[in-house]
């Protein structure tokens, strides 16, 4: 279990989109080595290394590079003369810092001159994503090939009823309500997505805020007609919803109402939600499968017409809001829409009911938790322990410290721009700056 806290907001946009024809700035890695007899290159810059970075942040270099320049002078366009090769071509972006030029998308080197460029590490996967910038301007006859690495990373957390936290992976220990004398047990949680805080929510709605998570309020000192059940938070973390078991839907911060089963006559209880990647939306979902789509959530299928072997104890969308998964008391997974299935504990004698799930935030793998602590793994989800045997009383819920991947949100290549100002619609869950 390792400790990384990561704040701050920022402004970007995707990779391989060039918004009203503009060249915005490159992305990627890759080395090119030079052509024998070629001249040595005018421009130089050294390696960049970046720190571990949990999967839907992005972290700026550990030692910026500066880039120098011994001949003519010379224009580097961002978009044309920078590419990228090797396992994380995707994952890197250049903008130009404190360089002459345009400020967007051009550096302008005199002769003699140097400066240096912003490079930020936005992996889209775990592990090691290390790659090659390579860099050939107008006056360049050849370029130079810099060397960019870093490592991708994911954590997760699990809570009990009594408001224990235990935290796997490099998801960071902000505390927990495990001392607190609680008018009413932990129901469930949801991380901030930046490894830099969670919120913990009772039954009676009652919230608890740990690290940067911030409380914006909740149904404690309200007469509830029926429990609170879940909460999940906005794309932005400036609000939250708490959903009750009738599916009445309380909002606060930024979270929008959109709607609520609240007046329906429901077969089943509602037992989970899950928000949209942008939080224009929401689902629920009910002990028996049924899904309820609210705002820009759609409806991709259910289970409400299946005889299910247990009941339905979460769901958990994928990364571009495509599909949803929903996982069963005995972990057996049925996907809609985008989701895909990859594995299950449907035929495994569990020694505990599954009671909830987490995604990865590449949506190309998922986690369950079951009462007992115990953890389990499909897909790219790495294993990293679990709460099982560590003094947790009944789990109830889980979430992963990340969020969803650039990559994943929107399938291209790479983030283009580092901009404030431009259209980030595209990119419907901001990575947040993970800087201390």
């Amino acid at each position: 279990m390792s400790i990384r806290g990561w704040t701050k907001r920022a402004v970007f946009v995707l990779a391989s989109l060039l918004l009203g024809g503009a060249s915005l700035i490159a992305f990627g890695v890759g080395g090119v080595s030079d052509s024998a007899g070629a001249a040595s290159p005018h421009l130089v810059m050294n390696a960049e290394n970046f720190p571990d970075t949990t999967l839907g942040t992005y972290s700026p270099s550990a030692n910026p590079s500066v880039l120098s320049n011994s001949g003519a002078t010379d224009t580097i366009d961002l978009n044309t003369d920078v590419s990228f090769s090797g396992p994380g071509a995707d994952d890197y972006v250049i903008t130009p810092g404190n360089c002459s030029g345009d400020g967007v998308s051009t550096i302008v080197l005199q002769s003699g001159q140097s400066c240096t460029p912003e490079v930020n590490f936005y992996p889209g996967a775990l592990g090691s994503r290390a790659a090659t910038m390579t860099i050939q301007g107008s006056a360049d006859a050849s370029p130079v090939s810099v060397s960019l690495t870093g490592n991708g990373t994911i954590g997760y957390y699990e809570v009990d009823s009594y408001g224990n936290v235990v935290t796997a992976g490099d998801a960071s220990y902000y505390g927990d309500a495990g001392s607190d004398n609680l008018n009413r047990p932990i129901v469930g949680m949801a991380a901030t997505g930046d490894d830099g805080g969670y919120w913990l929510v009772a039954s009676d709605g009652g919230i608890f805020t740990f690290g940067d998570a911030r409380y914006l309020g909740s149904t404690g000192a309200i007469d509830l007609n029926k429990p609170i059940v879940g909460m999940a938070a906005t794309s932005d973390d400036g609000g939250y919803w708490m959903v009750a078991s009738d599916g009445g839907i309380f909002s606060f911060g930024d979270a929008r109402f959109y709607g609520s089963t609240g007046a329906i006559h429901l077969n089943k209880p509602i037992v989970g939600m899950a928000p949209t990647s942008d939080g224009k939306g929401y689902w629920l979902v009910a002990s028996d499968g049924g899904i309820f789509s609210f705002g820009d959530a759609q409806f991709y299928g259910s289970t409400g017409a299946i005889h299910l072997n247990k009941p339905i104890v979460g769901m958990a969308p994928t990364p571009d809001s495509g599909g949803y998964w929903l996982v069963a008391s005995d972990g057996g997974i049925f996907s809609f829409g985008d989701a895909q299935f990859y594995g299950s504990t449907g035929a495994i004698h569990l020694n505990q009911p599954i009671v909830a799930m987490a995604p990865m935030p590449t949506g190309d793998g998922y986690w369950f938790a079951a009462a007992d602590g115990g953890l389990f793994n499909f897909g790219d989800a790495p294993f990293d322990g679990s709460g099982a045997g560590t003094g947790l009383g009944q789990v109830v819920d889980m979430a992963t410290d990340g969020a969803p991947t650039a990559q994943a949100q929107a399938d291209i290549p790479a983030i283009r721009a580092h901009l404030a100002g431009l259209d980030t619609s595209v990119l419907r869950k901001v990575p947040r700056f993970a800087g201390s």
